[in-house]
Protein backbone atom coordinates (compact mmCIF):
# COMPACT_ATOMS: atom_id res chain seq x y z
CA UNK A 1 0.00 0.00 0.00
CA UNK A 2 1.15 3.94 -0.63
CA UNK A 3 2.18 5.36 2.82
CA UNK A 4 -1.21 7.20 3.15
CA UNK A 5 -3.10 4.20 2.86
CA UNK A 6 -1.02 1.84 5.21
CA UNK A 7 -1.08 4.99 8.44
CA UNK A 8 -5.10 5.41 7.62
CA UNK A 9 -4.73 1.48 7.74
CA UNK A 10 -3.26 1.08 11.23
CA UNK A 11 -5.90 4.03 12.55
CA UNK A 12 -8.50 1.68 11.29
CA UNK A 13 -7.15 -1.17 13.28
CA UNK A 14 -7.30 0.77 16.92
CA UNK A 15 -10.41 3.14 15.87
CA UNK A 16 -12.51 2.82 18.96
CA UNK A 17 -16.22 3.05 17.04
CA UNK A 18 -17.90 1.75 14.14
CA UNK A 19 -18.21 4.44 11.95
CA UNK A 20 -14.89 6.05 9.95
CA UNK A 21 -14.55 8.99 7.44
CA UNK A 22 -11.66 8.70 5.67
CA UNK A 23 -11.16 12.15 3.33
CA UNK A 24 -8.94 11.73 0.99
CA UNK A 25 -8.03 13.55 -2.88
CA UNK A 26 -10.11 11.93 -5.03
CA UNK A 27 -7.64 9.68 -7.42
CA UNK A 28 -5.67 9.05 -4.18
CA UNK A 29 -6.35 5.15 -4.00
CA UNK A 30 -9.40 4.90 -1.99
CA UNK A 31 -10.44 1.38 -3.21
CA UNK A 32 -7.28 -0.07 -2.55
CA UNK A 33 -7.35 0.95 0.85
CA UNK A 34 -10.95 0.06 1.60
CA UNK A 35 -10.62 -3.47 0.18
CA UNK A 36 -7.59 -3.92 2.31
CA UNK A 37 -9.72 -3.29 5.25
CA UNK A 38 -12.59 -5.28 3.99
CA UNK A 39 -9.87 -8.21 3.41
CA UNK A 40 -8.26 -7.15 6.96
CA UNK A 41 -11.58 -8.18 8.84
CA UNK A 42 -13.04 -11.15 6.63
CA UNK A 43 -9.74 -12.69 7.32
CA UNK A 44 -9.79 -11.80 11.01
CA UNK A 45 -13.29 -13.39 11.48
CA UNK A 46 -14.85 -9.74 12.52
CA UNK A 47 -16.78 -9.48 9.65
CA UNK A 48 -18.83 -11.94 7.54
CA UNK A 49 -19.76 -10.13 4.79
CA UNK A 50 -19.17 -6.62 3.02
CA UNK A 51 -21.63 -4.57 1.77
CA UNK A 52 -19.96 -1.67 -0.87
CA UNK A 53 -22.11 1.21 -1.31
CA UNK A 54 -21.91 3.35 -4.71
CA UNK A 55 -23.04 6.26 -6.74
CA UNK A 56 -23.94 4.37 -9.94
CA UNK A 57 -23.90 0.70 -11.47
CA UNK A 58 -20.80 1.38 -13.43
CA UNK A 59 -18.28 2.25 -9.94
CA UNK A 60 -20.16 -1.03 -8.28
CA UNK A 61 -18.85 -2.79 -10.85
CA UNK A 62 -15.26 -1.70 -10.78
CA UNK A 63 -15.17 -2.34 -6.93
CA UNK A 64 -16.26 -5.53 -7.76
CA UNK A 65 -13.59 -5.93 -10.30
CA UNK A 66 -11.11 -4.48 -7.68
CA UNK A 67 -12.48 -6.95 -4.88
CA UNK A 68 -11.39 -9.88 -7.10
CA UNK A 69 -7.51 -9.08 -6.71
CA UNK A 70 -7.96 -9.32 -3.05
CA UNK A 71 -9.88 -12.46 -2.91
CA UNK A 72 -13.05 -10.77 -2.10
CA UNK A 73 -16.07 -12.05 -4.10
CA UNK A 74 -18.57 -9.36 -4.46
CA UNK A 75 -21.99 -9.59 -6.41
CA UNK A 76 -22.29 -6.11 -8.37
CA UNK A 77 -25.99 -4.78 -9.11
CA UNK A 78 -27.66 -7.79 -7.94
CA UNK A 79 -30.82 -8.58 -9.97
CA UNK A 80 -32.12 -10.74 -7.91
CA UNK A 81 -32.43 -9.19 -4.39
CA UNK A 82 -35.45 -11.10 -3.44
CA UNK A 83 -33.78 -13.53 -1.42
CA UNK A 84 -30.46 -14.84 0.69
CA UNK A 85 -27.44 -13.98 -1.45
CA UNK A 86 -25.55 -17.33 -2.64
CA UNK A 87 -23.01 -18.88 -1.01
CA UNK A 88 -20.25 -17.91 -3.40
CA UNK A 89 -20.00 -14.31 -2.53
CA UNK A 90 -18.34 -12.31 0.39
CA UNK A 91 -20.96 -9.97 -0.49
CA UNK A 92 -22.63 -7.35 -2.74
CA UNK A 93 -22.19 -4.07 -4.32
CA UNK A 94 -25.02 -1.77 -4.76
CA UNK A 95 -26.49 1.50 -5.16
CA UNK A 96 -27.09 4.04 -2.73
CA UNK A 97 -30.80 3.87 -5.00
CA UNK A 98 -31.15 -0.05 -4.87
CA UNK A 99 -30.59 0.72 -0.77
CA UNK A 100 -33.59 2.95 -0.62
CA UNK A 101 -35.03 0.49 -2.37
CA UNK A 102 -35.22 -2.28 -0.21
CA UNK A 103 -33.95 -1.14 3.27
CA UNK A 104 -35.47 -3.94 5.29
CA UNK A 105 -33.79 -6.80 3.03
CA UNK A 106 -30.59 -5.21 3.90
CA UNK A 107 -31.37 -4.51 7.07
CA UNK A 108 -32.06 -8.54 7.10
CA UNK A 109 -28.85 -9.29 5.58
CA UNK A 110 -26.84 -7.32 7.87
CA UNK A 111 -27.23 -8.97 11.04
CA UNK A 112 -24.48 -10.74 10.24
CA UNK A 113 -21.24 -9.06 11.02
CA UNK A 114 -21.06 -6.97 8.29
CA UNK A 115 -18.81 -3.97 6.79
CA UNK A 116 -20.46 -1.42 5.42
CA UNK A 117 -18.17 0.44 2.74
CA UNK A 118 -20.06 3.97 1.75
CA UNK A 119 -17.99 5.10 -1.15
CA UNK A 120 -18.67 9.05 -1.71
CA UNK A 121 -21.15 9.03 1.19
CA UNK A 122 -22.12 12.54 0.30
CA UNK A 123 -25.08 11.23 -2.14
CA UNK A 124 -26.57 10.54 1.71
CA UNK A 125 -28.12 13.15 3.12
CA UNK A 126 -29.71 12.69 7.12
CA UNK A 127 -32.89 14.15 6.12
CA UNK A 128 -33.11 12.95 2.53
CA UNK A 129 -34.77 9.14 1.23
CA UNK A 130 -31.30 7.81 0.49
CA UNK A 131 -29.76 8.76 4.06
CA UNK A 132 -32.60 7.68 6.07
CA UNK A 133 -32.92 4.17 4.06
CA UNK A 134 -29.05 3.54 4.53
CA UNK A 135 -29.49 4.35 8.05
CA UNK A 136 -32.08 1.88 8.18
CA UNK A 137 -30.54 -0.43 6.15
CA UNK A 138 -27.03 -0.93 7.91
CA UNK A 139 -27.63 1.24 11.80
CA UNK A 140 -26.73 -2.40 13.32
CA UNK A 141 -23.89 -2.81 10.59
CA UNK A 142 -20.46 -3.90 12.65
CA UNK A 143 -18.57 -1.46 11.13
CA UNK A 144 -19.49 1.80 8.83
CA UNK A 145 -16.32 2.99 6.86
CA UNK A 146 -17.02 5.75 4.41
CA UNK A 147 -14.70 7.01 1.67
CA UNK A 148 -15.04 10.44 0.17
CA UNK A 149 -12.79 13.46 -1.71
CA UNK A 150 -15.58 15.56 -1.34
CA UNK A 151 -16.71 15.21 2.53
CA UNK A 152 -19.69 17.79 2.48
CA UNK A 153 -22.61 18.16 0.45
CA UNK A 154 -23.71 21.11 -1.77
CA UNK A 155 -26.95 21.83 0.50
CA UNK A 156 -24.69 21.77 4.09
CA UNK A 157 -27.18 18.57 5.48
CA UNK A 158 -25.55 15.91 7.66
CA UNK A 159 -24.34 13.15 6.09
CA UNK A 160 -24.76 10.08 8.05
CA UNK A 161 -22.22 8.45 10.13
CA UNK A 162 -20.01 11.66 9.73
CA UNK A 163 -18.86 13.66 13.17
CA UNK A 164 -19.22 17.76 12.77
CA UNK A 165 -17.39 20.11 14.72
CA UNK A 166 -19.30 23.23 16.21
CA UNK A 167 -19.32 24.96 12.82
CA UNK A 168 -21.05 22.26 11.44
CA UNK A 169 -18.02 21.27 9.26
CA UNK A 170 -17.39 17.44 8.72
CA UNK A 171 -14.33 16.14 10.84
CA UNK A 172 -12.60 13.09 9.22
CA UNK A 173 -10.89 10.61 11.36
CA UNK A 174 -8.15 10.34 8.67
CA UNK A 175 -7.30 12.69 5.81
CA UNK A 176 -5.37 13.07 3.34
CA UNK A 177 -5.18 16.32 1.11
CA UNK A 178 -4.32 16.95 -3.01
CA UNK A 179 -0.93 18.64 -1.60
CA UNK A 180 0.43 15.57 0.13
CA UNK A 181 -0.41 13.52 -2.89
CA UNK A 182 1.49 15.74 -5.17
CA UNK A 183 4.12 15.71 -3.41
CA UNK A 184 3.96 12.27 -2.67
CA UNK A 185 3.73 11.94 -6.76
CA UNK A 186 0.27 9.84 -6.16
CA UNK A 187 -1.67 12.65 -8.24
CA UNK A 188 -0.79 14.64 -10.88
CA UNK A 189 -0.95 18.36 -11.21
CA UNK A 190 -3.09 20.39 -13.03
CA UNK A 191 -3.42 23.51 -14.70
CA UNK A 192 -6.75 25.59 -15.76
CA UNK A 193 -6.96 27.25 -19.00
CA UNK A 194 -10.13 29.26 -18.66
CA UNK A 195 -11.86 30.83 -21.82
CA UNK A 196 -13.02 34.49 -22.04
CA UNK A 197 -14.96 35.95 -25.04
CA UNK A 198 -17.88 38.58 -25.73
CA UNK A 199 -20.91 37.06 -25.41
CA UNK A 200 -24.25 38.26 -26.74
CA UNK A 201 -27.38 37.02 -26.10
CA UNK A 202 -30.99 38.25 -25.75
CA UNK A 203 -32.78 38.58 -22.68
CA UNK A 204 -36.45 40.33 -21.85
CA UNK A 205 -36.52 41.72 -25.86
CA UNK A 206 -32.99 43.84 -25.45
CA UNK A 207 -29.71 42.68 -26.73
CA UNK A 208 -26.64 41.94 -24.04
CA UNK A 209 -23.41 41.78 -24.12
CA UNK A 210 -20.56 40.49 -21.74
CA UNK A 211 -17.35 39.08 -21.44
CA UNK A 212 -16.90 37.04 -18.61
CA UNK A 213 -15.03 39.60 -16.50
CA UNK A 214 -18.01 41.92 -16.00
CA UNK A 215 -20.11 41.20 -13.04
CA UNK A 216 -23.38 40.50 -13.53
CA UNK A 217 -26.98 39.74 -12.04
CA UNK A 218 -27.23 35.85 -11.17
CA UNK A 219 -29.55 35.45 -14.31
CA UNK A 220 -27.83 37.38 -16.68
CA UNK A 221 -24.21 35.71 -15.33
CA UNK A 222 -26.54 31.99 -15.98
CA UNK A 223 -27.54 33.61 -19.62
CA UNK A 224 -23.85 34.27 -20.39
CA UNK A 225 -23.00 31.09 -19.15
CA UNK A 226 -25.14 29.15 -21.17
CA UNK A 227 -24.38 31.21 -24.48
CA UNK A 228 -20.91 30.12 -24.39
CA UNK A 229 -21.33 26.34 -23.80
CA UNK A 230 -24.02 26.16 -27.19
CA UNK A 231 -22.67 23.05 -28.72
CA UNK A 232 -22.68 25.69 -32.01
CA UNK A 233 -21.27 28.40 -31.35
CA UNK A 234 -17.89 29.79 -31.97
CA UNK A 235 -16.66 29.46 -27.89
CA UNK A 236 -17.16 25.85 -27.83
CA UNK A 237 -15.60 25.15 -31.57
CA UNK A 238 -12.58 27.05 -30.13
CA UNK A 239 -11.96 25.61 -27.26
CA UNK A 240 -12.74 21.92 -28.66
CA UNK A 241 -10.22 22.85 -31.29
CA UNK A 242 -7.64 24.14 -28.90
CA UNK A 243 -8.45 20.94 -26.67
CA UNK A 244 -7.61 18.46 -29.62
CA UNK A 245 -4.63 20.19 -30.36
CA UNK A 246 -3.38 19.82 -26.64
CA UNK A 247 -4.50 16.58 -26.70
CA UNK A 248 -2.23 15.57 -29.78
CA UNK A 249 0.84 17.90 -28.26
CA UNK A 250 0.27 15.63 -24.58
CA UNK A 251 0.43 12.49 -27.01
CA UNK A 252 3.49 13.46 -28.84
CA UNK A 253 5.73 14.26 -25.56
CA UNK A 254 5.25 10.51 -24.60
CA UNK A 255 2.07 9.73 -23.75
CA UNK A 256 0.91 8.07 -27.03
CA UNK A 257 -2.37 6.63 -25.60
CA UNK A 258 -3.57 9.84 -23.74
CA UNK A 259 -7.10 10.72 -23.84
CA UNK A 260 -9.21 13.52 -23.15
CA UNK A 261 -13.06 14.43 -21.55
CA UNK A 262 -15.87 16.54 -22.06
CA UNK A 263 -18.25 16.84 -19.39
CA UNK A 264 -21.52 17.90 -20.85
CA UNK A 265 -24.40 19.65 -19.59
CA UNK A 266 -27.36 16.93 -21.22
CA UNK A 267 -27.68 14.18 -22.99
CA UNK A 268 -28.52 16.21 -26.06
CA UNK A 269 -25.36 18.43 -25.46
CA UNK A 270 -23.25 16.46 -25.61
CA UNK A 271 -24.60 14.57 -29.05
CA UNK A 272 -23.77 17.57 -30.49
CA UNK A 273 -20.57 18.39 -28.65
CA UNK A 274 -19.44 15.00 -30.25
CA UNK A 275 -20.71 15.66 -33.76
CA UNK A 276 -18.62 18.85 -33.62
CA UNK A 277 -15.55 16.88 -31.88
CA UNK A 278 -15.69 14.11 -34.76
CA UNK A 279 -15.48 17.30 -37.33
CA UNK A 280 -12.66 18.65 -35.64
CA UNK A 281 -10.54 15.64 -34.41
CA UNK A 282 -11.45 13.51 -37.36
CA UNK A 283 -12.46 10.61 -34.91
CA UNK A 284 -15.95 10.05 -33.65
CA UNK A 285 -15.92 10.38 -29.33
CA UNK A 286 -17.26 7.88 -27.41
CA UNK A 287 -20.39 9.00 -26.07
CA UNK A 288 -21.29 7.76 -22.14
CA UNK A 289 -24.92 8.38 -20.54
CA UNK A 290 -25.93 7.40 -17.60
CA UNK A 291 -29.03 5.67 -18.33
CA UNK A 292 -27.84 4.18 -21.52
CA UNK A 293 -27.36 0.05 -21.61
CA UNK A 294 -24.04 -0.94 -21.83
CA UNK A 295 -22.45 2.68 -20.09
CA UNK A 296 -20.07 0.87 -18.13
CA UNK A 297 -18.77 -1.51 -21.06
CA UNK A 298 -17.76 1.36 -22.82
CA UNK A 299 -16.26 3.20 -20.50
CA UNK A 300 -14.12 -0.20 -19.53
CA UNK A 301 -13.09 0.03 -23.17
CA UNK A 302 -12.55 3.24 -23.68
CA UNK A 303 -10.29 3.24 -20.52
CA UNK A 304 -8.28 0.41 -22.17
CA UNK A 305 -7.86 1.89 -25.68
CA UNK A 306 -6.16 4.50 -27.38
CA UNK A 307 -9.65 6.50 -28.63
CA UNK A 308 -9.09 10.01 -28.73
CA UNK A 309 -12.32 11.45 -26.67
CA UNK A 310 -14.87 10.31 -24.47
CA UNK A 311 -17.80 12.71 -24.44
CA UNK A 312 -19.93 12.21 -21.15
CA UNK A 313 -22.98 13.44 -18.74
CA UNK A 314 -22.54 13.16 -14.84
CA UNK A 315 -21.55 9.43 -15.69
CA UNK A 316 -17.67 10.08 -15.52
CA UNK A 317 -18.18 13.13 -13.09
CA UNK A 318 -16.73 11.14 -10.13
CA UNK A 319 -15.25 7.50 -9.09
CA UNK A 320 -14.32 6.30 -12.70
CA UNK A 321 -10.97 5.50 -13.11
CA UNK A 322 -9.12 5.94 -16.71
CA UNK A 323 -6.02 6.89 -15.74
CA UNK A 324 -4.67 7.79 -19.35
CA UNK A 325 -7.59 11.17 -19.40
CA UNK A 326 -4.98 14.30 -19.65
CA UNK A 327 -7.13 16.74 -21.39
CA UNK A 328 -10.50 17.68 -20.26
CA UNK A 329 -13.33 20.19 -21.57
CA UNK A 330 -15.73 21.59 -18.50
CA UNK A 331 -18.44 22.07 -20.82
CA UNK A 332 -21.55 22.18 -17.96
CA UNK A 333 -23.32 24.52 -16.12
CA UNK A 334 -22.65 23.38 -12.97
CA UNK A 335 -21.02 25.68 -9.98
CA UNK A 336 -20.64 23.96 -7.31
CA UNK A 337 -17.61 23.04 -5.42
CA UNK A 338 -18.78 19.61 -5.16
CA UNK A 339 -19.10 18.33 -9.03
CA UNK A 340 -16.25 20.46 -9.94
CA UNK A 341 -13.56 18.68 -7.54
CA UNK A 342 -14.75 15.74 -8.86
CA UNK A 343 -14.49 16.53 -12.36
CA UNK A 344 -10.80 17.70 -11.80
CA UNK A 345 -10.61 13.61 -10.06
CA UNK A 346 -10.91 12.65 -13.30
CA UNK A 347 -7.56 14.47 -14.39
CA UNK A 348 -5.56 13.49 -11.60
CA UNK A 349 -4.81 10.12 -11.47
CA UNK A 350 -0.87 8.75 -12.38
CA UNK A 351 0.18 6.26 -14.75
CA UNK A 352 3.21 4.34 -14.81
CA UNK A 353 5.68 6.97 -16.20
CA UNK A 354 8.99 8.10 -15.48
CA UNK A 355 8.71 12.30 -15.14
CA UNK A 356 5.45 13.86 -13.69
CA UNK A 357 2.74 14.30 -15.83
CA UNK A 358 0.60 17.58 -16.43
CA UNK A 359 -3.48 17.80 -17.04
CA UNK A 360 -4.96 20.37 -18.36
CA UNK A 361 -8.56 21.14 -17.50
CA UNK A 362 -10.15 23.99 -20.47
CA UNK A 363 -13.02 25.90 -18.76
CA UNK A 364 -15.27 28.79 -19.02
CA UNK A 365 -13.75 31.97 -17.48
CA UNK A 366 -16.37 32.36 -15.22
CA UNK A 367 -16.06 33.82 -12.07
CA UNK A 368 -17.46 31.27 -9.64
CA UNK A 369 -15.48 28.35 -11.83
CA UNK A 370 -12.25 30.57 -11.61
CA UNK A 371 -12.71 31.23 -7.74
CA UNK A 372 -13.29 27.40 -7.73
CA UNK A 373 -9.77 26.42 -9.94
CA UNK A 374 -8.03 29.39 -7.45
CA UNK A 375 -9.02 27.14 -4.59
CA UNK A 376 -7.35 23.98 -6.38
CA UNK A 377 -4.30 26.39 -7.54
CA UNK A 378 -3.88 26.92 -3.70
CA UNK A 379 -3.66 23.33 -2.50
CA UNK A 380 -0.13 23.53 -5.31
CA UNK A 381 0.89 26.41 -3.55
CA UNK A 382 0.83 24.48 -0.24
CA UNK A 383 2.36 21.38 -2.01
CA UNK A 384 5.42 23.44 -2.63
CA UNK A 385 5.60 24.73 1.11
CA UNK A 386 5.56 21.00 1.64
CA UNK A 387 8.30 20.33 -0.86
CA UNK A 388 10.45 23.66 -2.00
CA UNK A 389 11.91 21.55 -4.86
CA UNK A 390 8.42 20.79 -6.17
CA UNK A 391 8.34 24.06 -7.35
CA UNK A 392 11.00 24.15 -10.42
CA UNK A 393 9.52 20.83 -11.68
CA UNK A 394 6.02 21.91 -11.84
CA UNK A 395 7.16 25.36 -13.38
CA UNK A 396 9.16 23.12 -16.28
CA UNK A 397 6.09 20.81 -16.49
CA UNK A 398 3.65 24.42 -17.14
CA UNK A 399 5.79 25.57 -20.08
CA UNK A 400 6.39 22.07 -21.82
CA UNK A 401 3.94 22.72 -24.00
CA UNK A 402 2.90 25.84 -25.89
CA UNK A 403 0.15 28.07 -25.75
CA UNK A 404 -2.64 28.60 -27.96
CA UNK A 405 -2.74 31.02 -30.53
CA UNK A 406 -5.83 34.15 -30.66
CA UNK A 407 -8.55 32.53 -32.45
CA UNK A 408 -10.01 33.94 -35.75
CA UNK A 409 -13.07 36.21 -36.42
CA UNK A 410 -16.39 35.58 -37.37
CA UNK A 411 -19.47 34.65 -35.76
CA UNK A 412 -22.37 32.41 -36.42
CA UNK A 413 -26.21 33.39 -35.98
CA UNK A 414 -28.23 31.56 -33.81
CA UNK A 415 -31.56 31.38 -32.50
CA UNK A 416 -32.75 33.54 -29.28
CA UNK A 417 -34.40 32.66 -25.99
CA UNK A 418 -37.77 33.77 -24.59
CA UNK A 419 -37.96 34.49 -21.38
CA UNK A 420 -39.52 31.16 -20.37
CA UNK A 421 -35.92 29.41 -21.46
CA UNK A 422 -34.21 32.17 -19.67
CA UNK A 423 -35.91 31.44 -16.45
CA UNK A 424 -35.02 27.90 -17.04
CA UNK A 425 -31.41 28.25 -17.48
CA UNK A 426 -31.83 30.44 -14.07
CA UNK A 427 -33.65 28.10 -12.15
CA UNK A 428 -30.95 25.08 -13.50
CA UNK A 429 -27.75 26.63 -12.95
CA UNK A 430 -28.87 27.96 -10.07
CA UNK A 431 -30.06 24.75 -8.47
CA UNK A 432 -27.50 22.65 -5.53
CA UNK A 433 -26.35 20.11 -7.59
CA UNK A 434 -26.50 16.65 -5.88
CA UNK A 435 -29.08 18.03 -2.88
CA UNK A 436 -30.98 15.38 -4.79
CA UNK A 437 -30.44 11.80 -4.04
CA UNK A 438 -30.09 9.93 -7.23
CA UNK A 439 -26.75 10.98 -9.09
CA UNK A 440 -27.96 9.21 -12.49
CA UNK A 441 -31.16 10.78 -12.78
CA UNK A 442 -30.53 14.69 -11.22
CA UNK A 443 -31.12 17.11 -14.06
CA UNK A 444 -28.17 18.67 -15.30
CA UNK A 445 -28.15 22.15 -14.94
CA UNK A 446 -28.83 23.38 -18.35
CA UNK A 447 -30.99 20.30 -19.33
CA UNK A 448 -33.97 21.02 -22.23
CA UNK A 449 -32.26 24.43 -22.88
CA UNK A 450 -31.71 25.29 -26.62
CA UNK A 451 -30.64 28.01 -28.44
CA UNK A 452 -29.77 31.43 -26.39
CA UNK A 453 -26.67 32.67 -28.55
CA UNK A 454 -26.42 35.02 -31.12
CA UNK A 455 -22.89 35.41 -31.46
CA UNK A 456 -19.58 35.24 -29.77
CA UNK A 457 -16.06 36.17 -29.97
CA UNK A 458 -14.15 33.32 -28.27
CA UNK A 459 -10.89 33.66 -26.45
CA UNK A 460 -8.45 31.84 -24.45
CA UNK A 461 -8.18 33.61 -21.23
CA UNK A 462 -4.30 32.02 -21.40
CA UNK A 463 -3.10 29.59 -18.80
CA UNK A 464 -3.80 30.90 -14.79
CA UNK A 465 -1.50 28.65 -13.67
CA UNK A 466 -3.70 27.07 -12.11
CA UNK A 467 -3.19 24.18 -10.75
CA UNK A 468 -5.18 21.82 -9.56
CA UNK A 469 -29.09 -10.53 3.19
CA UNK A 470 -28.75 -13.82 4.58
CA UNK A 471 -26.25 -16.76 3.45
CA UNK A 472 -23.77 -18.97 4.46
CA UNK A 473 -20.31 -16.90 3.85
CA UNK A 474 -17.76 -17.95 1.51
CA UNK A 475 -14.19 -19.09 2.74
CA UNK A 476 -12.13 -15.86 3.71
CA UNK A 477 -10.44 -14.32 0.68
CA UNK A 478 -6.96 -15.21 -0.23
CA UNK A 479 -3.88 -13.12 0.37
CA UNK A 480 -3.47 -9.85 -1.69
CA UNK A 481 -0.81 -10.48 -4.96
CA UNK A 482 1.60 -8.64 -5.51
CA UNK A 483 1.44 -5.86 -7.48
CA UNK A 484 0.87 -6.72 -11.68
CA UNK A 485 -0.57 -9.85 -10.91
CA UNK A 486 -3.30 -10.46 -13.35
CA UNK A 487 -6.79 -10.65 -11.21
CA UNK A 488 -8.34 -14.46 -11.27
CA UNK A 489 -11.96 -14.40 -12.59
CA UNK A 490 -13.93 -13.02 -9.79
CA UNK A 491 -17.39 -14.80 -9.18
CA UNK A 492 -19.80 -12.64 -10.71
CA UNK A 493 -17.93 -12.29 -14.01
CA UNK A 494 -17.55 -16.31 -13.73
CA UNK A 495 -21.13 -16.46 -13.16
CA UNK A 496 -22.30 -13.96 -16.25
CA UNK A 497 -20.16 -15.84 -18.39
CA UNK A 498 -21.80 -19.09 -16.95
CA UNK A 499 -25.36 -17.77 -18.02
CA UNK A 500 -24.58 -16.80 -21.11
CA UNK A 501 -23.06 -19.83 -21.78
CA UNK A 502 -26.60 -21.37 -20.62
CA UNK A 503 -28.57 -19.32 -22.77
CA UNK A 504 -26.70 -20.28 -25.79
CA UNK A 505 -26.96 -24.28 -25.13
CA UNK A 506 -30.71 -23.94 -23.51
CA UNK A 507 -31.68 -22.05 -26.84
CA UNK A 508 -30.23 -25.06 -28.73
CA UNK A 509 -31.69 -27.96 -26.82
CA UNK A 510 -35.04 -25.88 -26.91
CA UNK A 511 -34.80 -26.23 -30.74
CA UNK A 512 -33.98 -30.07 -30.68
CA UNK A 513 -36.27 -31.11 -28.48
CA UNK A 514 -39.39 -28.80 -28.82
CA UNK A 515 -39.54 -27.65 -25.17
CA UNK A 516 -39.74 -24.05 -24.46
CA UNK A 517 -36.65 -21.83 -22.67
CA UNK A 518 -38.65 -22.31 -20.11
CA UNK A 519 -38.87 -26.04 -19.50
CA UNK A 520 -35.53 -26.63 -20.22
CA UNK A 521 -34.42 -23.82 -17.60
CA UNK A 522 -36.71 -25.64 -15.04
CA UNK A 523 -35.19 -28.70 -15.86
CA UNK A 524 -31.97 -28.38 -15.66
CA UNK A 525 -32.50 -26.27 -12.08
CA UNK A 526 -34.42 -29.43 -10.38
CA UNK A 527 -31.55 -31.56 -11.82
CA UNK A 528 -28.56 -29.16 -9.85
CA UNK A 529 -31.13 -27.82 -6.90
CA UNK A 530 -31.04 -24.36 -8.39
CA UNK A 531 -34.54 -22.44 -7.25
CA UNK A 532 -33.70 -20.26 -10.38
CA UNK A 533 -31.01 -19.64 -13.20
CA UNK A 534 -30.90 -15.87 -11.70
CA UNK A 535 -29.96 -17.28 -7.89
CA UNK A 536 -27.74 -20.45 -9.13
CA UNK A 537 -24.07 -20.82 -7.60
CA UNK A 538 -21.12 -21.06 -9.90
CA UNK A 539 -20.83 -24.42 -8.81
CA UNK A 540 -24.69 -25.12 -9.76
CA UNK A 541 -24.59 -23.15 -12.79
CA UNK A 542 -21.05 -25.42 -13.84
CA UNK A 543 -23.45 -28.67 -13.02
CA UNK A 544 -25.94 -27.19 -15.15
CA UNK A 545 -23.85 -26.71 -18.45
CA UNK A 546 -22.38 -29.60 -18.26
CA UNK A 547 -25.43 -31.59 -18.84
CA UNK A 548 -26.64 -29.09 -21.25
CA UNK A 549 -23.60 -30.11 -22.72
CA UNK A 550 -24.14 -33.63 -22.62
CA UNK A 551 -27.25 -33.67 -24.11
CA UNK A 552 -26.54 -31.51 -27.19
CA UNK A 553 -23.70 -34.30 -27.69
Amino acid sequence: MRDWQQGAFEVVRTHPHTGFLASATPAAGKTTFGLRVAHEMLSSGRVRRVVIIGPTTHICRQWALDAARYGIDLEPNRPNADGPETSDFHGVAVTYQTVAAGPALHQSAARRPTLVIADEPHHMGEQASWGKSAKQAFGEATFRLLLSGTPFRSDDEAIPWVRYDDDGLSTADFTYGYPEALVDRVCRPITFLPYDGEMEWISDGQMRSADFDLVLPAAESARRLRTALDAGGEWMGKVLSDADVRLTEVREAGHPDAGGLVVASDQDHARAIARRLSLVSGEPPEIVMSDEAGASARITSFAASDQRWLVSVLMVSEGVDIPRLRVGVYATAARTELFFRQVVGRFIRTTPSPKRQMSYLLLPADGRLKQLAFEIERERRHAIDLAPGLNEELEELDSELPERSEPGQGFQALSSTGAELDEAILAQTTMQLFATDDIDTVPDPVSAVTGGVIRQKAAQAGSSGLAADGGIAPERPATPPESGVPARESAFAARERLRAERRAMVADVSRRTGESHREVHARINRMTGATAVGKATRDQLEKGNAILLRDLS
